[in-house]
């Protein structure tokens, strides 16, 4: 049985993820001769320590919990640059979720599920484990997002949770058909397996306290994935 499913590749295909690139910024001439260090800081360093201080704040803190300020002084930055970088708080908060996904779909981009959709998506939820152990941040802003409607929620679900709910559903049932998955409906699989995926990372303070081995060690990460395998793929064959 050959396989359609990509689920990247059709993500990338969509209208809304090329309206996501279209707001990355686009890269400048290189800097060159004795002012090179300083433009790069000056410029394209400065906007990027921005980023990367906002993905901390906001995962911490919340959207409304992280201040400008904060994020700027996390940066060793000055408040004003954030505006001159991306125009507004919640025009940073885009940029970061933005910028979190893209990392999510560069981890997932050339996973193969060929014939074998079973192990299509053992590969899915192992490569999904590492990236929620290495890059807890999107998902630490996913729960807090989504305990309240609001119009960042709508935003992020259109913009970058609905594809991947459909395409996990429509995977999902797949694997029903071929009788190797667990009889769980394909209507809530997606937060079976994010969840599942997930939450060590998200509530890794907890998790350190009662796991007794190290929460990103490959040796837990392979015990986290064969569970999570175990429970959904029961009729994979080993």
């Amino acid at each position: 049985m050959r396989c359609k499913y990509k689920l990247i590749t059709v993500w990338l295909s969509t209208p809304a993820y090329r309206g996501v690139m279209a707001r990355q910024p686009a890269a400048g001439p290189a800097p060159t001769g004795a002012d090179s260090s300083r433009l790069r800081r000056d410029r394209d360093n400065i906007r990027e320590l921005l980023l990367e201080s906002a993905i901390a704040e906001f995962a911490q803190k919340g959207y409304d919990g992280a201040s400008t300020t904060s994020i700027a002084n996390r940066a060793e930055a000055h408040q004003p640059q954030i505006n001159y970088h991306f125009s507004s708080k919640p025009e940073l908060w885009k940029a970061v979720v933005d910028r979190l996904f893209t990392q999510l779909d560069a981890a997932l981009a050339d996973i193969e599920f060929g014939d074998d959709l079973a192990a299509g998506f053992a590969e899915l939820v192992r490569r999904i484990v590492m990236h929620a152990a290495s890059h807890p941040e999107l998902n630490q802003i996913m729960v807090q997002e989504s305990t309240a409607p609001s119009e960042r929620l709508t935003w992020i679900t259109e913009t970058h949770v609905r594809q991947r709910y459909d395409a996990l559903r429509e995977l999902w049932t797949a694997l029903r058909e071929l009788r190797v998955a667990a009889p769980i409906d394909a209507d809530v699989i997606y937060y079976i397996v994010v969840g599942a995926t997930s939450l060590p990372f998200i509530n890794h303070a907890e998790a350190r306290m009662l796991l007794t081995g190290d929460l990103g060690s490959d040796e837990q990460i392979d015990s986290h994935v064969a569970g999570i395998l175990a429970m959904l793929l029961p009729g994979r064959r080993a």
